[in-house]
């Protein structure tokens, strides 16, 4: 017997082929959701071709995205952030299409700072996020690469801690003494060593080690407080190893360092610098051979209540120690041109004589020698006396080498 359809069950199943079809069609995933922009609360934009720098440490981030997101906890954990690596905790409220990241507390200076959407952040119509992540770079002095940086020894950014951060010289806590941390030369908190001028006091270890090269650089940014008059910025066994000081009425700096010299012989030089132009060739030491004239007293015009860069070289090859402040050569001295029989003429570089013992060795911050097995019995020289020469002010960015910087190097750095 032959079966056959009639003209309404061949209608029915086209339409429920039909049907299917189309409903298959709507069941098509939404489109994804996407950012449309990203931008610190203060108009930062944060994508782009460029990468967002300087971006204020208490920042909130606002990210607008093409439709209303999901609001539930589950959708908005699928947001985070993290400093160079490190997982940030953050505040986020969502309202519509905009979602604005708030880190529980400031950031960090001079971090990379990472935000990544995962496909998990939903919109309110359900669709999953566009996986994507974005990143920034925080305001403040990060560290970057100085000149010479395979013959920097140390290295110390008193961002909250004394740690040398390239090199073996990180004190231990009991050696630093009543330091504060405070705002830097970028008005960053926090991020600079301050000073009393009566007790604080950090002893690095193993100073002797920063002058077993024959050349040598120190650089440090200081800020004088202008109240205190004679100060010892630092030192390493005072003049056995190297010191730092400031002059009473302010007119001179003085950076002096211990010197070896043939035969088995050292002696202690000093560079000064008095700002008054004076050299060899007008009536100054017979071996200075530039010095630069300022308007005023040395102090008032670089160190009072001010930030300064200060660099103090030796160049054992070519025997001249020079001054550099603020990126500028103020002063230089020649061994070569010391009178024939002078010892110094023989200088070979840059030493320590001092106590390798007992903590004679240390190089002092905040006064010209360390406390222990110290090289000058005189009480003016105890760091344990308040009313001595205590350096009073701010350091940052200490940076010590074993090599002598060049005036292009010094100008980078």
């Amino acid at each position: 017997m032959k079966i056959k359809f009639t003209f309404p069950l061949a209608l029915a199943a086209i339409i429920a082929t039909v049907l299917l079809e189309n409903c298959s069609k709507d069941k098509t995933d939404p489109t994804p959701l996407t950012i449309v922009s990203a931008s610190t609360d203060s108009g930062v934009a944060l994508t782009g071709g460029t990468q967002a720098v300087d971006v204020p440490l208490n920042a909130s981030l606002i990210i607008v995205f093409d439709r209303a997101v999901d609001t539930t906890k589950e959708s908005l954990s699928s947001i985070s952030m993290a400093a160079n690596g490190t997982a940030v905790p953050i505040n986020i409220i969502a309202d519509g299409s905009t979602v604005t990241i708030k880190p529980k507390s400031n950031m960090t200076s001079g971090t990379t700072e990472t935000v990544t959407i995962a496909s998990t952040l939903k919109g309110s119509d359900g669709a999953p996020a566009t996986a994507t992540d974005f990143t920034f770079v925080t305001e403040g002095h990060a560290y970057v690469a100085p000149p010479q940086a395979n013959n920097q020894i140390s290295y110390f950014s008193f961002s909250g801690n004394m740690n040398d951060e390239v090199g073996t010289h990180t004190p231990a806590a009991a050696a630093v003494k009543d330091l504060a941390f405070t705002t830097d030369r970028f008005g960053i908190a926090g991020l600079s060593g301050d000073f009393n001028g009566s007790t604080s006091l950090v002893e690095i270890p193993n100073g002797e080690q920063f002058v077993t090269n024959n050349s040598f650089t120190f650089s440090i940014w200081l800020k004088a407080n202008g109240a205190k008059n004679g100060q010892f910025v630092l030192g390493l066994g005072a003049w056995t190893g190297f010191y730092m000081e400031l002059a009473p009425d302010w007119t001179w700096l003085r950076f002096t360092n211990q010197l070896a010299e043939a035969g088995g012989l050292s002696s202690t030089e000093d560079n000064l610098f008095y700002g008054n132009g004076v050299t060899g060739a007008n009536g100054g030491w017979q071996g200075w051979t530039f010095q630069s004239t300022v308007s005023g007293t040395v102090g008032a015009t670089y160190f009072q209540d001010k930030w300064a860069h200060v660099v103090s070289t030796y160049d054992a090859t070519t025997k001249l120690a020079t001054i550099y402040i603020n990126g500028e050569k103020v002063k230089e001295q020649d061994f070569n041109l010391w009178s024939e029989t002078s010892p110094e003429r023989t200088a070979t570089g840059v030493t320590f004589v001092g106590n390798l013992t007992g903590g004679g060795n240390t190089l002092a911050l905040g006064f010209i020698q360390g406390s222990q097995n110290r090289i000058i019995a005189d009480s003016w020289a105890d760091p344990a006396n308040l009313y001595s020469n205590h350096f009073k002010g701010q350091m940052d960015d200490i940076r010590i080498f074993k090599v002598a910087l060049t005036a292009a190097e010094v100008s980078t750095l």
